[in-house]
């Protein structure tokens, strides 16, 4: 039987980072829509904030890799859809 646990924990716990920094832009995000503030404008500053935020906190290579990075998966497709079925 296989398992769904990770290889390592290391693995694990950047799963449950990652979770919960989820988990915390989405009630801004829900919040923020429920002030009327359009989607686009959210999204916009949530992605300035982040990025001037890793400016100070790593500096600006960090940064550019990152937007480097967002790019690169809108080129391959790679970025989140919405899926419905039809």
């Amino acid at each position: 039987m296989k398992s769904d646990l990770p290889e390592d924990l290391d693995t694990l716990i950047e799963r449950e980072k990652r979770a919960l920094a989820e988990e915390c832009c989405q009630e801004v995000w829900t919040e923020l829509l429920d002030e009327g503030i359009d989607p686009s404008l959210i999204a916009e500053i949530f992605m300035e904030s982040a990025l001037k935020c890793l400016v100070r906190e790593r500096g600006n290579d960090q940064a550019t890799r990152l937007i480097a990075h967002f790019r690169e998966m809108d080129e391959r497709g790679l970025l989140p859809t919405i899926r419905t079925l039809q």
